[in-house]
Protein backbone atom coordinates (compact mmCIF):
# COMPACT_ATOMS: atom_id res chain seq x y z
CA UNK A 1 0.00 0.00 0.00
CA UNK A 2 1.30 3.48 -0.94
CA UNK A 3 0.87 5.59 1.62
CA UNK A 4 1.27 9.12 0.15
CA UNK A 5 -1.51 10.98 -2.20
CA UNK A 6 -0.33 14.56 -3.88
CA UNK A 7 -3.09 17.12 -4.83
CA UNK A 8 -2.51 19.45 -7.30
CA UNK A 9 -4.51 23.06 -7.01
CA UNK A 10 -7.04 22.12 -9.15
CA UNK A 11 -7.63 19.11 -6.40
CA UNK A 12 -7.47 16.69 -8.39
CA UNK A 13 -5.81 13.73 -6.06
CA UNK A 14 -3.52 11.86 -7.79
CA UNK A 15 -1.62 8.77 -6.09
CA UNK A 16 2.27 8.04 -5.59
CA UNK A 17 1.57 5.32 -8.47
CA UNK A 18 0.30 7.74 -10.58
CA UNK A 19 3.11 10.37 -10.39
CA UNK A 20 6.04 7.59 -11.02
CA UNK A 21 4.32 6.76 -14.33
CA UNK A 22 3.70 10.44 -14.85
CA UNK A 23 7.72 11.07 -15.00
CA UNK A 24 9.20 7.60 -15.04
CA UNK A 25 10.44 7.54 -11.64
CA UNK A 26 9.67 4.37 -9.05
CA UNK A 27 7.42 5.69 -5.86
CA UNK A 28 9.87 4.32 -3.72
CA UNK A 29 12.38 6.99 -5.27
CA UNK A 30 10.04 9.41 -5.12
CA UNK A 31 9.06 9.04 -1.47
CA UNK A 32 13.00 9.24 -0.63
CA UNK A 33 13.51 12.53 -2.75
CA UNK A 34 10.62 13.85 -1.18
CA UNK A 35 11.79 12.87 2.23
CA UNK A 36 15.14 14.01 1.78
CA UNK A 37 16.67 10.79 2.14
CA UNK A 38 20.51 10.01 0.57
CA UNK A 39 21.77 8.32 -2.05
CA UNK A 40 19.63 9.86 -4.81
CA UNK A 41 20.88 11.76 -7.85
CA UNK A 42 20.90 14.99 -8.29
CA UNK A 43 19.52 14.82 -12.04
CA UNK A 44 16.79 12.31 -10.42
CA UNK A 45 16.31 14.59 -7.45
CA UNK A 46 16.09 17.76 -9.54
CA UNK A 47 13.16 15.71 -12.27
CA UNK A 48 11.09 15.17 -9.20
CA UNK A 49 11.08 18.58 -7.75
CA UNK A 50 10.49 19.99 -11.27
CA UNK A 51 7.63 17.80 -11.52
CA UNK A 52 5.94 18.80 -8.37
CA UNK A 53 6.31 22.48 -9.26
CA UNK A 54 5.03 22.36 -12.21
CA UNK A 55 1.86 20.41 -11.34
CA UNK A 56 1.37 22.27 -8.41
CA UNK A 57 1.66 19.14 -6.18
CA UNK A 58 1.48 19.32 -2.21
CA UNK A 59 1.54 16.45 0.07
CA UNK A 60 -0.75 16.04 2.80
CA UNK A 61 2.10 14.63 5.04
CA UNK A 62 5.11 16.91 3.86
CA UNK A 63 2.24 19.74 4.10
CA UNK A 64 1.89 18.85 7.83
CA UNK A 65 5.17 17.95 8.72
CA UNK A 66 6.82 21.34 7.23
CA UNK A 67 4.20 23.48 8.86
CA UNK A 68 5.29 22.44 12.30
CA UNK A 69 8.79 21.90 14.18
CA UNK A 70 6.89 19.36 16.60
CA UNK A 71 6.70 15.89 15.19
CA UNK A 72 3.03 14.95 15.24
CA UNK A 73 2.70 11.77 13.31
CA UNK A 74 1.95 8.35 15.61
CA UNK A 75 2.47 4.78 13.38
CA UNK A 76 0.24 2.26 13.63
CA UNK A 77 2.07 -1.43 12.82
CA UNK A 78 0.73 -3.53 11.66
CA UNK A 79 0.75 -7.01 9.63
CA UNK A 80 -0.13 -6.73 6.03
CA UNK A 81 -3.02 -9.35 5.70
CA UNK A 82 -5.48 -9.75 2.91
CA UNK A 83 -8.23 -11.23 5.26
CA UNK A 84 -11.38 -9.34 5.67
CA UNK A 85 -11.38 -10.62 9.68
CA UNK A 86 -8.52 -8.22 10.10
CA UNK A 87 -10.18 -5.50 8.90
CA UNK A 88 -13.84 -6.03 10.53
CA UNK A 89 -11.90 -6.84 14.05
CA UNK A 90 -9.42 -3.89 14.20
CA UNK A 91 -12.40 -1.68 13.03
CA UNK A 92 -13.32 -0.15 16.39
CA UNK A 93 -9.79 -0.06 17.58
CA UNK A 94 -8.73 2.20 14.60
CA UNK A 95 -11.42 4.57 15.44
CA UNK A 96 -10.31 4.83 18.89
CA UNK A 97 -7.08 5.80 17.70
CA UNK A 98 -8.28 8.56 15.40
CA UNK A 99 -10.77 9.87 18.12
CA UNK A 100 -7.94 10.08 20.73
CA UNK A 101 -4.81 11.36 18.50
CA UNK A 102 -6.69 13.45 16.57
CA UNK A 103 -8.28 15.57 19.32
CA UNK A 104 -4.72 15.81 20.35
CA UNK A 105 -3.10 17.19 17.37
CA UNK A 106 -1.64 14.11 15.94
CA UNK A 107 -2.18 12.29 12.51
CA UNK A 108 -2.35 8.59 12.10
CA UNK A 109 -0.20 6.61 9.60
CA UNK A 110 -0.76 3.11 8.78
CA UNK A 111 2.71 1.17 8.14
CA UNK A 112 3.99 -2.28 7.77
CA UNK A 113 6.93 -4.48 8.15
CA UNK A 114 9.28 -6.10 5.39
CA UNK A 115 11.85 -8.04 6.42
CA UNK A 116 11.66 -7.33 10.49
CA UNK A 117 11.97 -3.72 9.74
CA UNK A 118 9.49 -1.30 9.21
CA UNK A 119 9.14 -0.32 6.19
CA UNK A 120 8.85 3.31 5.22
CA UNK A 121 10.46 2.86 1.76
CA UNK A 122 6.43 3.75 0.28
CA UNK A 123 6.17 6.45 3.18
CA UNK A 124 7.27 10.23 2.42
CA UNK A 125 8.01 9.77 5.99
CA UNK A 126 11.35 8.63 7.94
CA UNK A 127 11.62 7.20 11.25
CA UNK A 128 12.47 10.56 12.92
CA UNK A 129 9.04 12.00 11.95
CA UNK A 130 6.83 10.19 13.96
CA UNK A 131 6.03 10.83 17.84
CA UNK A 132 5.45 7.03 18.61
CA UNK A 133 4.14 3.76 17.51
CA UNK A 134 1.26 1.63 17.85
CA UNK A 135 2.26 -1.76 17.51
CA UNK A 136 -0.89 -3.51 16.75
CA UNK A 137 -1.50 -7.68 16.73
CA UNK A 138 0.22 -10.75 18.09
CA UNK A 139 1.71 -11.79 14.86
CA UNK A 140 4.37 -8.86 14.87
CA UNK A 141 7.80 -10.68 15.42
CA UNK A 142 9.52 -10.23 18.29
CA UNK A 143 12.82 -8.61 16.08
CA UNK A 144 10.20 -6.52 14.57
CA UNK A 145 9.27 -5.04 18.04
CA UNK A 146 12.66 -4.75 19.00
CA UNK A 147 14.19 -3.25 15.61
CA UNK A 148 11.47 0.20 16.97
CA UNK A 149 13.43 0.82 20.49
CA UNK A 150 16.47 2.08 17.75
CA UNK A 151 14.30 4.96 17.02
CA UNK A 152 14.16 6.31 20.41
CA UNK A 153 10.67 7.58 20.21
CA UNK A 154 8.06 5.84 22.81
CA UNK A 155 6.13 2.91 21.20
CA UNK A 156 2.94 0.39 23.33
CA UNK A 157 2.09 -3.02 21.70
CA UNK A 158 -1.74 -3.80 21.69
CA UNK A 159 -2.89 -7.59 21.56
CA UNK A 160 0.56 -8.35 22.56
CA UNK A 161 3.63 -8.38 24.80
CA UNK A 162 6.72 -9.77 25.41
CA UNK A 163 8.22 -12.57 27.40
CA UNK A 164 11.40 -11.00 28.78
CA UNK A 165 11.42 -7.40 28.21
CA UNK A 166 9.28 -4.46 29.85
CA UNK A 167 7.72 -3.16 27.31
CA UNK A 168 4.09 -0.93 27.44
CA UNK A 169 1.58 -3.06 26.23
CA UNK A 170 -2.62 -3.51 26.92
CA UNK A 171 -4.03 -7.28 26.38
CA UNK A 172 -6.70 -8.88 27.02
CA UNK A 173 -6.91 -12.00 29.66
CA UNK A 174 -6.48 -14.48 27.39
CA UNK A 175 -5.38 -17.16 30.17
CA UNK A 176 -8.70 -16.84 32.45
CA UNK A 177 -10.91 -16.48 29.47
CA UNK A 178 -9.32 -19.88 27.63
CA UNK A 179 -9.28 -21.35 31.26
CA UNK A 180 -13.36 -20.61 31.28
CA UNK A 181 -14.50 -21.77 27.93
CA UNK A 182 -12.78 -25.44 28.02
CA UNK A 183 -13.97 -25.42 31.63
CA UNK A 184 -17.71 -24.59 30.41
CA UNK A 185 -17.14 -27.76 27.95
CA UNK A 186 -15.96 -29.89 30.53
CA UNK A 187 -19.05 -28.87 32.60
CA UNK A 188 -21.13 -30.22 29.62
CA UNK A 189 -20.03 -34.00 30.61
CA UNK A 190 -17.06 -33.72 27.42
CA UNK A 191 -14.24 -35.88 27.95
CA UNK A 192 -12.56 -35.22 24.74
CA UNK A 193 -11.57 -31.16 24.22
CA UNK A 194 -9.32 -30.05 21.06
CA UNK A 195 -7.87 -27.01 21.45
CA UNK A 196 -7.03 -25.72 17.30
CA UNK A 197 -4.77 -22.11 17.05
CA UNK A 198 -1.74 -20.43 15.57
CA UNK A 199 1.68 -20.62 16.19
CA UNK A 200 2.05 -21.54 19.59
CA UNK A 201 4.78 -18.96 19.61
CA UNK A 202 2.40 -16.09 19.37
CA UNK A 203 1.98 -14.55 22.84
CA UNK A 204 -1.94 -14.53 22.64
CA UNK A 205 -1.81 -18.14 21.37
CA UNK A 206 0.20 -19.40 23.90
CA UNK A 207 -2.02 -17.26 26.83
CA UNK A 208 -4.77 -19.33 25.50
CA UNK A 209 -3.21 -22.82 25.53
CA UNK A 210 -1.94 -22.85 28.98
CA UNK A 211 -5.61 -21.96 29.84
CA UNK A 212 -6.91 -24.55 27.90
CA UNK A 213 -4.27 -27.38 29.64
CA UNK A 214 -4.97 -25.79 32.73
CA UNK A 215 -8.40 -26.94 32.40
CA UNK A 216 -7.79 -30.45 31.19
CA UNK A 217 -5.08 -31.01 33.74
CA UNK A 218 -7.43 -30.54 36.60
CA UNK A 219 -10.06 -33.04 35.22
CA UNK A 220 -7.02 -35.51 34.54
CA UNK A 221 -7.53 -35.15 30.36
CA UNK A 222 -4.75 -35.31 27.81
CA UNK A 223 -4.19 -31.99 26.04
CA UNK A 224 -4.99 -32.45 22.26
CA UNK A 225 -3.27 -29.04 20.05
CA UNK A 226 -3.03 -28.56 16.76
CA UNK A 227 -1.17 -25.75 15.60
CA UNK A 228 -1.63 -24.05 12.27
CA UNK A 229 0.83 -21.47 10.26
CA UNK A 230 -1.92 -18.60 10.38
CA UNK A 231 -5.15 -18.15 12.35
CA UNK A 232 -7.71 -17.57 9.59
CA UNK A 233 -10.61 -18.70 8.00
CA UNK A 234 -9.15 -21.34 5.49
CA UNK A 235 -6.94 -22.71 7.91
CA UNK A 236 -9.96 -23.32 10.05
CA UNK A 237 -11.20 -24.62 6.98
CA UNK A 238 -8.24 -26.97 6.69
CA UNK A 239 -8.28 -27.84 10.45
CA UNK A 240 -11.08 -30.09 10.11
CA UNK A 241 -9.17 -32.57 7.55
CA UNK A 242 -6.75 -33.01 10.48
CA UNK A 243 -9.23 -34.15 12.69
CA UNK A 244 -9.94 -37.82 13.45
CA UNK A 245 -13.59 -38.13 14.93
CA UNK A 246 -15.72 -40.82 15.16
CA UNK A 247 -19.72 -41.06 14.43
CA UNK A 248 -21.20 -40.44 18.05
CA UNK A 249 -18.50 -39.29 19.81
CA UNK A 250 -18.75 -36.14 21.21
CA UNK A 251 -16.81 -34.00 20.77
CA UNK A 252 -15.50 -30.38 22.28
CA UNK A 253 -13.75 -27.93 20.20
CA UNK A 254 -12.09 -24.42 20.93
CA UNK A 255 -10.38 -22.65 18.74
CA UNK A 256 -8.02 -19.81 19.24
CA UNK A 257 -10.28 -17.19 17.82
CA UNK A 258 -13.61 -16.87 15.44
CA UNK A 259 -12.47 -16.56 12.17
CA UNK A 260 -11.00 -19.90 12.12
CA UNK A 261 -14.03 -21.33 14.03
CA UNK A 262 -16.30 -20.08 11.51
CA UNK A 263 -14.54 -21.28 8.93
CA UNK A 264 -14.49 -25.26 10.95
CA UNK A 265 -18.33 -24.55 11.01
CA UNK A 266 -18.49 -24.06 6.74
CA UNK A 267 -16.29 -27.12 6.60
CA UNK A 268 -19.11 -29.23 8.88
CA UNK A 269 -21.77 -27.96 6.21
CA UNK A 270 -21.70 -31.07 3.74
CA UNK A 271 -21.00 -33.70 6.63
CA UNK A 272 -22.91 -35.55 8.71
CA UNK A 273 -21.72 -33.59 11.89
CA UNK A 274 -24.20 -31.39 13.78
CA UNK A 275 -22.98 -28.97 15.86
CA UNK A 276 -23.82 -28.98 18.51
CA UNK A 277 -25.34 -32.19 18.50
CA UNK A 278 -21.85 -33.83 17.77
CA UNK A 279 -19.37 -31.44 18.25
CA UNK A 280 -19.06 -28.70 19.98
CA UNK A 281 -17.38 -25.24 19.29
CA UNK A 282 -16.22 -22.10 21.19
CA UNK A 283 -14.57 -19.38 19.34
CA UNK A 284 -12.48 -16.21 20.75
CA UNK A 285 -12.83 -12.57 19.98
CA UNK A 286 -16.43 -11.83 19.46
CA UNK A 287 -15.87 -10.27 15.93
CA UNK A 288 -18.80 -8.90 14.10
CA UNK A 289 -20.20 -11.89 12.44
CA UNK A 290 -20.00 -14.08 14.92
CA UNK A 291 -23.23 -14.14 16.18
CA UNK A 292 -24.29 -14.76 12.48
CA UNK A 293 -22.68 -17.90 12.00
CA UNK A 294 -24.64 -21.06 11.88
CA UNK A 295 -25.20 -22.32 14.80
CA UNK A 296 -24.49 -18.72 16.22
CA UNK A 297 -20.90 -18.85 17.73
CA UNK A 298 -20.09 -19.09 21.91
CA UNK A 299 -16.98 -17.22 22.07
CA UNK A 300 -15.06 -14.77 24.36
CA UNK A 301 -15.63 -11.21 23.84
CA UNK A 302 -12.80 -8.87 23.57
CA UNK A 303 -13.29 -5.23 24.41
CA UNK A 304 -10.98 -3.64 21.59
CA UNK A 305 -12.68 -0.27 21.57
CA UNK A 306 -11.72 -0.20 25.23
CA UNK A 307 -7.83 -1.31 24.48
CA UNK A 308 -7.13 0.77 21.76
CA UNK A 309 -8.37 3.82 23.67
CA UNK A 310 -5.88 2.67 26.38
CA UNK A 311 -3.07 2.26 24.04
CA UNK A 312 -3.72 5.24 22.48
CA UNK A 313 -3.86 7.44 25.85
CA UNK A 314 -1.01 5.77 27.36
CA UNK A 315 1.12 6.40 24.23
CA UNK A 316 0.29 10.34 24.61
CA UNK A 317 1.05 9.92 28.10
CA UNK A 318 4.64 8.52 27.43
CA UNK A 319 5.29 11.15 24.58
CA UNK A 320 4.22 14.11 27.47
CA UNK A 321 6.12 12.65 29.95
CA UNK A 322 9.75 11.13 29.09
CA UNK A 323 10.22 9.76 32.34
CA UNK A 324 7.19 7.28 32.14
CA UNK A 325 9.23 5.07 29.00
CA UNK A 326 11.61 4.05 31.78
CA UNK A 327 8.47 2.58 33.50
CA UNK A 328 7.24 0.33 31.38
CA UNK A 329 3.29 -1.42 32.45
CA UNK A 330 1.35 -4.08 30.78
CA UNK A 331 -2.60 -2.95 31.01
CA UNK A 332 -4.96 -6.46 31.06
CA UNK A 333 -8.64 -5.55 29.79
CA UNK A 334 -10.64 -7.95 31.37
CA UNK A 335 -13.06 -10.18 28.47
CA UNK A 336 -16.47 -11.82 28.38
CA UNK A 337 -17.72 -15.32 27.76
CA UNK A 338 -20.73 -14.87 25.34
CA UNK A 339 -22.61 -17.99 25.35
CA UNK A 340 -24.77 -18.84 22.05
CA UNK A 341 -25.50 -21.63 20.55
CA UNK A 342 -22.83 -23.32 19.11
CA UNK A 343 -22.40 -25.69 22.05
Amino acid sequence: MLYLKIQNIRGYVVTLKELSEKINISPSTISRVLNDKPGISDKTREKVFEAVKKEGFTSPYMTKKLSTSKTKFIGVVARKRFQDQDTIFFSNTLSQFQDVFVSNGFIVVPLYYNKNEIDFENSPLSPQDFAGFIVRGQSIPVKTILSIKKYNVPFVLLENNLRGYKVNSVICNDFELEYDLTKMLLDKGLKRIIHITGPATWYNNSERIKGYKKALLENNLNPEIYNFKDTTLDFGKKSFDSLDIKKNEKVGITFGNDAMAIGFIHALRNTEYKIPADISIVGFDDIPWAHLSSPPLTTAKIHVAQMGRLAANRLIDLIDNKKLNDKPIMVVVSGDIIVRESC
